[in-house]
């Protein structure tokens, strides 16, 4: 059996390494500690190095001027597509959705298992967020259906699971 893969140059080629196609990657870590932003800067490199075609739900934080203004001081100038509401009839054209975040949009696991199924092309980054201790929110399901965990902390990055070749386990500083 063949699988496509790509390559992502930079912090995230060094920590995720080589993804399979679609891919499955879960960003969490507590509250101000940079996990939109990281998705941001993920998402941009996936336009930038990939030409992929990027939606970006921003149910949390919402589609409005906090948004921009991170857009822009972050220097994002990639079109990526942002919405607030959560809808997956808007998924179909894209190659990447980024979901910000499962408890916002109230997304279980068995819906996000589904939304695999229904979009076997694309993949799906999705943001939890983190309890008091510093675990993800949603408990083990969420660890099981994705093939890549990523923990920020302090705008740092460090992944917790990673069926992908060639990724780090070592603590990265993203911005």
């Amino acid at each position: 059996m063949n699988f496509k893969t790509i390559s992502i140059r930079g912090k995230f080629g060094k920590l995720l390494g080589k993804l399979y196609i679609p891919f499955y990657i879960m960003i969490y870590g507590s509250r101000f500690h940079g996990k939109s932003t990281v998705a941001l800067m993920f998402a941009d490199e996936l336009v930038k190095q990939h030409g992929y075609k990027v939606l970006y739900v921003a149910n949390e934080e919402g589609a409005k001027g906090t948004m921009q203004e991170k857009v822009v001081r972050l220097g994002i100038n990639s079109p990526i597509g942002i919405i607030e509401d959560y809808n997956p009839k808007l998924f179909r054209d894209y190659d990447v959705v980024f979901i910000d975040s499962t408890q916002t949009t109230d997304i279980s696991h068995e819906e996000f298992k589904e939304l695999k199924k229904q979009f076997p092309n694309t993949s799906f980054v999705i943001i939890n967020q983190a309890n008091r201790d510093g675990s993800s929110k949603g408990g083990t399901k969420w660890e099981h259906i994705v093939d890549a965990i990523m923990h920020i902390e302090n705008q740092s990055a460090t992944m917790e699971k990673n069926r992908f070749p060639e990724g780090s386990k070592e603590t990265i500083k993203i911005f």
